[in-house]
């Protein structure tokens, strides 16, 4: 790879980026409806690993999603990832794993839910990832602001 070649991205949210090459998480099978979008890169406007996050496409304006990271929202939150999806973004022990939520944000943020059953699986050593549905019983909708465990 080593390419770091610099080239700007139009987003939703933030008009025109410069981007990294390095920078570019390959989808090989898209996400769930944006299977022909296989290149998106992580916005962080909140700084550094700071959430939510924006996952934006690195093809177009849209789609472009909002995420979370499901540790820092759902205390004990443990997915269990099946070697299909390892095989899918080439895991190999000593690979560093990240998980991401896709959020829902209605007109009142504080009603905001991310979706706990189906995450996005990033191998963050090789830059692929995949969006699995979990055999686990984790919902779709899980309130990001209510109080209680988290």
């Amino acid at each position: 790879m080593g390419n770091s070649e610099n080239f700007f991205i139009k987003t939703r949210d933030f008009g025109e980026i410069e981007v990294l090459n390095e920078n570019i998480i390959n989808f090989p099978k898209g996400i769930y409806a944006f299977e022909d979008v296989k290149s998106f890169v992580l916005i962080s406007p909140l700084g550094e690993n700071k959430f939510p996050m924006w996952l934006q496409s690195a093809q177009g304006a849209n789609p472009c999603f909002i995420v979370y990271d499901p540790f820092e929202v759902f205390g004990g939150y443990d997915p269990l990832i099946d070697d299909e999806a390892r095989a899918e973004i080439s895991f190999e022990n000593g690979d560093e794993l990240a998980y991401l939520a896709i959020a829902v944000i209605p007109e009142d943020y504080k009603k905001t839910t991310i979706n706990l059953k189906s995450p996005i699986v990033v191998n963050k050593t090789k830059l692929k990832a995949v969006q699995v549905i979990l055999d686990q019983d984790y919902p779709i909708r899980f309130p990001v602001f209510e109080k209680g465990d988290g």
